[in-house]
């Protein structure tokens, strides 16, 4: 059985979402647009699913990536901190074993979460 790379996964995503944006537009009737929706039912259930970007296809903003949670192969759940200036690695944060880490990594390792956490002052 083929192990497809991420890169295959979403290019087979995108070209069974333009099939089916042409064969909808060129649907005669309702009939056939249900046939063509059951048919890319049939066919996502047999693919895996879409991945979600990594911080390597994003471009950062401070306002959306500071603090925000991201998945790490290695590490597990990361704080962002910083993209360096040349874009290479991200600063992160993390706790693991009880000790307090901060690895630099490269953005094609980070999936964001869609989690962020916001500073609080305490008083």
């Amino acid at each position: 059985m083929p192990n497809p790379t991420r890169q295959e996964i979403i290019d087979a995503h995108n070209a069974l979402d333009g099939l089916e944006y042409t064969a909808q537009n060129t649907a005669k009737d309702e009939a056939e647009e249900r046939f063509i929706e059951a048919r890319k039912a049939l066919i996502l259930k047999a693919l895996p699913p879409k991945p979600q970007p990594t911080m390597a296809e994003v471009e950062w903003d401070d306002d959306e990536h500071y603090l925000a949670e991201a998945e790490h192969p290695g590490w597990g759940k990361v704080i962002m901190l910083g993209m360096t200036p040349d874009s290479k690695v991200v600063r992160t944060f993390t706790k693991k074993d009880g000790a307090f880490h901060f690895p630099s990594v490269p953005p094609k390792s980070l999936t964001p979460t869609g989690k962020r956490y916001t500073p609080h002052g305490g008083k």
